[in-house]
């Protein structure tokens, strides 16, 4: 191939005819073009691109290879450009700024030209980007003021929960130490029927106060998100334990609960708290929506490697339309009753079933029969120290 400082008659005579072809294809073309031959001298450019850099008379490029009206800094990029187009031979994109008084910003594409392996220049076409540059800059600026916006918003939230929960918790506190006192006999004696009913309370309050210990600390230091906290513990005494904390919430509607345990090994791996905020849960709705003088059923079994809680209350049929749905953020048991509730006990129902790998449920019959539970796995596998719930 010919170098750049010996060029044949013939090739010089291309270069004439290629400038000529050039001014008559891209005369009226809306973008900028312009044809440096190979000594890197400007030979020809449309309107278009004098109307960009301003230029008013042709003798102002033609023949040389500087533009004294660009920018020092700008002259050294496109010099740039070129040898590395030279000695590369490809194409190359770039984008430039002109730094007047419009702030304009041109897409500039450059290709070598050859014709039988000899290499008459470069072409450039020129787009003014001015205004999609504009408004890529305005949508990135929206996009920080909506991060900015966000994290503002969040952390109202993080307060107003922070401030909610230290205020629930006070009274929760003085509720626990009255309750031991009372237990003390520090007031006078007590029947043993009353003892059991305060102490099922002192169970619900120190319960209480564990959750609301576990939101403060989420909401304080993780954002939003729990870690699992995995031990061996007996799923029926669970059961059973919260349980004894609803009977009277059920004998006071006229529920009746029963729990069958079928299953053999009932010792599980999963984080206790978690999955005592399921069953009262399940249970609270279980008794909440059940018919007046019914039966609620509970039982307990093993299938494969996963060990089961579910029960069976006589309530209103839900459609399958809402089952669907029922587990999801903000939806509500309640709306299908006419009733107020923020449906976010059920959400977080299944988020803790699915941090344990496990499955959550319901089925509903046109007989007024409800069907709620989970499985969940009795051995939990994999990485236990690093399992977490999002809420």
């Amino acid at each position: 191939m010919e170098s750049i400082d010996n060029v044949s008659v013939n090739s010089a005579d291309i270069c004439s005819n290629f400038i000529n072809i050039l001014d008559t294809v891209f005369k009226d073309c809306p973008d900028g073009v312009v044809y440096k031959d190979n000594t890197l001298c400007y030979r020809m450019a449309n309107s278009a691109f004098c109307k960009y850099y301003g230029i008013k008379d042709k003798q102002d490029y033609i023949g040389k290879r500087d533009m004294k009206f660009l920018s020092s800094e700008n002259q050294k990029l496109i010099f740039d450009i070129s040898h590395t187009i030279l000695e590369e031979k490809r194409p190359l994109s770039f984008v430039m700024s002109l730094n007047n008084k419009s702030n304009v910003v041109l897409s500039v594409t450059s290709s070598p030209i050859y014709f039988e392996d000899v290499f008459l220049g470069i072409i450039s076409i020129i787009k003014d980007i001015t205004q999609e540059e504009s408004l890529k800059e305005e949508f990135v600026n929206k996009h920080y003021e909506y991060i900015d916006s966000e994290r503002k918003l969040q952390a109202q939230r993080e307060t107003f929960v922070a401030s909610l929960g230290h205020d629930l918790k006070n009274p929760t506190i003085a509720q626990i130490r009255s309750l031991e006192l009372l237990l003390k006999g520090s007031f006078g004696e007590i029947s043993q029927e009353q003892g059991e009913i305060i102490e099922m309370v002192l169970d619900s309050c120190r319960y209480m106060n564990g959750m609301l210990s576990t939101l403060l600390a989420t909401y304080r230091n993780q954002g939003g998100v729990v870690k699992l906290n995995f031990a061996e513990f007996s799923l029926p005494d669970l059961v059973n334990e919260c349980v004894s904390e609803m009977i009277y919430v059920a004998k006071d509607k006229g529920v009746n609960i029963t729990v069958v345990d079928n299953t053999s090994e009932n010792i599980i791996q999963a984080d206790r708290v978690q999955i005592k905020r399921v069953i009262m849960n399940l249970l609270s709705n279980g008794i909440k929506y059940a018919f007046s003088n019914t039966e609620l059923n509970l039982q307990i079994y093993g299938i494969k490697n996963m060990i089961g809680f579910e029960f069976m209350n006589e309530s209103p049929y839900i459609p399958e339309e809402r089952r669907k749905s029922l587990f999801a953020q903000y939806v509500s048991y309640a709306s299908a009753h006419n009733e107020l509730g923020i449906g976010l006990g059920l959400y977080a129902s299944k988020k803790i079933i699915d941090g344990h790998k496990g499955k959550i449920f319901v089925e509903s019959y046109k007989n007024n029969r409800n069907s709620f539970g989970f499985r969940i796995p009795v051995v939990q596998k994999n990485n236990l120290s690093d399992r977490f719930i999002q809420f």
